[in-house]
């Protein structure tokens, strides 16, 4: 399979959320902030064309849950991909958005100063009232699957449609752990923050879901480990395979978790 070199980037607080009070914690230091620094700027660890999401984070981040304006009654758009005047521009947010929700306001987007072109990935199952809201707008989009996004599809369009070497795939937790069941992620790059609020609603950093993924445990190799300016603690892993392991059928592991779930 072709596929760029992808890096899952995020920050956790100390008990592996991604989301929550944590992040509003009053600055430590006077140092940088480590999430930031080590994906931009002179001193990125990383070089990287697009920055992979699905559609929560996106709408927690950039679409702030608004809705699409569309037209029902637009003319059927050409079948297949759409590229729009622009997508040059070599930098890429891509939006995981199978049935296409998102609405854009533009087909650019800033983040971190980073301007970068917006590619949506459908499912044939978008409507086409969706699509041509997204070529009004000048945003490209890419057709990967028939009712789920396939992945591994969607990587071989990113490398060799968008032309991208290097991809960095930030989140959320679902979107995080189907690439990384599908043996997609090359290289883990954590951020532990030096702070925890321990909820139990917010999203930890992967995160199975029914339907899509399972929760089969992922082998990880730890490549580098730094304490970092503002107390975070910088993890870099490489992404193992999937334990290779039926717990569904396996007694005493069965036998655990019957004795876990009753004294709960």
């Amino acid at each position: 399979m072709d596929k760029p070199f992808i890096f899952c980037h995020m920050e956790t607080s100390t008990d592996g959320k991604i989301m929550g009070k944590y992040l509003w914690r009053p600055s430590t230091s006077e140092a940088p902030d480590s999430f930031s620094t080590i994906m931009n700027g002179p001193d990125a660890k990383y070089q990287y064309q697009a920055m992979i999401n699905g559609r929560t984070t996106i709408d927690d981040n950039f679409t702030f849950y608004a809705k699409p304006e569309l037209d029902e009654n637009a003319p059927e758009v050409p079948a297949g991909d759409y590229l729009a005047d622009g997508v040059s521009l070599g930098q890429f947010v891509i939006a995981v958005d199978g049935h296409g929700k998102l609405a854009w306001q533009d087909n650019v987007s800033e983040y971190n100063g980073v301007k970068s072109h917006i590619v949506e990935v459908l499912t044939e199952a978008a409507s086409n009232s969706y699509k041509d809201f997204l070529r009004k707008k000048g945003i490209s989009y890419l057709i990967c699957g028939k009712d789920s996004v396939d992945l591994p599809l969607l990587c071989d369009k990113i490398k060799n449609v968008l032309h991208v070497d290097s991809a960095m795939l930030g989140g959320g937790g679902v979107i995080n752990w189907s690439f990384v069941q599908a043996g997609l992620v090359d290289e883990l790059s954590l951020v532990m923050a030096p702070a925890a609020d321990g909820s139990t609603e917010t999203q930890t950093l992967f995160m199975a879901k029914p339907g899509i993924t399972t929760d089969q445990p992922v082998l990880f190799k730890p490549l580098e480990v730094k304490i970092m300016p503002d107390d975070a603690v910088w993890i870099r892993y490489k992404v193992g395979k999937k334990v290779d392991f039926d717990f569904d059928s396996d007694p005493e592991f069965k036998e655990t978790m019957e004795m876990i779930r009753a004294h709960r």
